[in-house]
């Protein structure tokens, strides 16, 4: 019955271009964007992947790891086997399955690009997919894979959110043939779960798609197919489980919200009529007012309209998204695109009925699609434009973090080849095991590492007076020489104001007095210039 009832379900729908509602100058743009299919697997699409190979290998090259990414390859490093690196990363804020490709690729290779390399797999195998196995004409699939997510921040930065993508777009290719059998689905949905937390929601909104497709298809009675997506269900679920279990509870609390002088429900109220005004902003590059961000968001959707389940589900998946970093935790693009990937998933998923004319004689069923469209062309736009920019910041050279730059520093020192390196913030270390083979002293936590622990717990507030102590301290105990990074540049701070470090956090003082001291006791050896982080420092050396 599973063939006779898909063919059922798309019967209201013609195969030809739609056209209906759109006025006459968009109708081009609509039938060359929204063509029903195309051909595959010409030259055309080694083209379209030569040359995206070639634009992130650009950026690769000229890619500066910063903390966020050396941080996970340190974390995967940790223990002396895999047990031992999961008890370690227990509490840290993310499932385990970016950090055990990370250990497994190390332990096959055993150099530090296991990093990159692992991100450009992942993203090449994401955009194979998008070029070689969806049913999107070659201009939209060239608009996603030159957007801001696929050309720089799931491939050239190396985080998990890469692999989120993979996994998303490896569902849409295997949902058609699996929809009714076996549990590839179930195991993809478990693998997706364990790649970030926004990756379990999204899991779970698919499972609300599947189930409403199937109820759709098949009737609201229990059939064959019900049985087969409860047992992948509970699959996913476990996945979730693995995740939280993972994650929780963390030790990272600095990073979750601090709701001692606002309200949560207050907030949950606002992001769920208001998603744009959230982290999912970031999409918009926070540029656009967050009510006409939400518009676009919620009208992006609309084009699904002819398959409700999708329609259905991509609403969920926004709502809880948005809920999700309005009470729990805040998020940038990487966070807020993973939305935007589940979109293209059921998008690439109801293609046939997305590019079907609509035969209903109501205004609206024509309109809404079409009004869908051109939303969703508006935010795949503005995220190729910020794809365009990533390419400027490669060839003008803006770096995400001045590490590599402190690493090529001390290989032509030979003074510094042995020395302890301190930071104030701390956070500035994290990144410099990438680059150098120095030991790295955590100022605040009184121990060498280049893991810092984001917690509101222990001594919060520190000025330069206890830097310049610890940096004797250190000399006087290891009789190394002591390199000192500041972010804050002395010549510009204000003597005595307090600097607070983020995520309302940790913060700093100098007075007068210790600046004058400190500069009396330092030689400052290089000011880098800046950097598109907060990775950029002044380098002294203690006299």
């Amino acid at each position: 019955m599973t063939q006779l009832a898909d063919d059922a379900v798309l019967q209201p729908y013609r195969t030809e271009p739609q056209r209906g509602s759109l006025i006459r100058p968009l109708q081009i743009l609509d039938d060359w964007l929204f063509a029903p299919k195309r051909d595959r697997r010409s030259w055309r699409d080694i083209l379209l992947l030569a040359g995206w190979m070639a634009l992130v290998g650009f950026q690769i090259a000229r890619h500066v790891m910063w903390r966020d990414e050396v941080r996970a390859l340190t974390i995967a490093l940790n223990g002396d086997d895999p047990i031992a690196m999961l008890r370690g990363l227990h509490g840290e804020g993310h499932p385990a399955l970016w950090y055990l490709l990370l250990r497994g690729a190390h332990a096959v290779f055993g150099r530090g690009e296991v990093l990159p390399g692992v991100a450009f797999v992942a993203g090449l195998v994401t955009v194979a997919l998008l070029i070689f196995r969806s049913p999107f004409p070659r201009p939209l699939v060239l608009l996603l894979i030159t957007s801001h997510a696929l050309l720089f921040e799931y491939v050239v930065m190396a985080r998990n959110y890469g692999i989120l993508a993979l996994f998303l777009f490896a569902i849409a290719a295997c949902y058609p043939a699996h929809r009714d059998r076996g549990v590839l689905l179930g195991a993809l949905l478990l693998l997706l779960a364990n790649t970030n937390v926004v990756g379990a929601i999204m899991a779970g909104a698919f499972l609300l798609f599947w189930l409403f497709d199937l109820l759709e298809a098949h009737g609201w009675r229990w059939s064959p197919q019900l049985t087969n997506f409860a047992i992948n269900a509970i699959i996913a679920t476990i996945g979730v489980a693995i995740c939280a279990a993972t994650m929780l509870p963390t030790y990272n609390d600095a990073a979750a919200r601090d709701w001692s002088h606002a309200s949560p429900l207050t907030a949950a109220m606002l992001s769920l009529v208001n998603p744009g005004a959230t982290s999912l902003g970031a999409l918009f590059a926070n540029l656009l007012p967050g009510i006409v961000g939400s518009v676009l968001l919620f009208a992006a959707t609309l084009a699904l309209l002819p398959r409700r389940p999708a329609f259905l589900a991509t609403i969920a998946a926004l709502l809880l998204t948005s809920l999700f970093f309005a009470v729990a935790a805040n998020g940038a693009h990487r966070h807020a695109a993973v939305w935007l990937c589940f979109l293209i998933t059921l998008y690439w998923i109801s293609w046939r009925q997305v590019t079907a004319a609509s035969i209903s004689r109501t205004w609206y069923d024509r309109l809404l699609p079409a009004i869908g469209r051109v939303s969703l062309l508006l935010v795949l736009a503005i995220q190729s434009a910020a794809g365009i920019n990533d390419l400027r910041n490669a060839a003008t050279g803006v770096v995400a973090s001045r590490s590599a730059d402190l690493g090529r520093l001390i290989a032509s020192r030979a003074d510094l080849a042995n020395a302890v390196i301190l930071s104030e913030p701390e956070y500035l270390v994290e990144a410099l095991p990438y680059y150098v083979k120095n030991r790295l002293y955590l100022a605040r936590d009184h121990k060498f590492g280049s893991v810092v622990i984001f917690s509101r717990k222990g001594r919060m507030d520190s000025d330069l007076g206890e830097t310049l102590r610890l940096a004797h301290e250190l000399r006087n105990t290891i009789g190394a020489p002591v390199i000192i990074l500041l972010a804050y540049r002395l010549d510009e701070i204000t003597p005595d104001r307090i600097y607070d470090e983020g995520k309302d956090w940790r913060t700093f003082r100098a007075s007068a007095a210790q600046i004058r001291d400190f500069r009396a006791a330092t030689t400052m050896i290089r000011r880098f210039g800046p950097a598109r982080t907060d990775e950029s420092f002044d380098v002294y050396l203690l006299n």
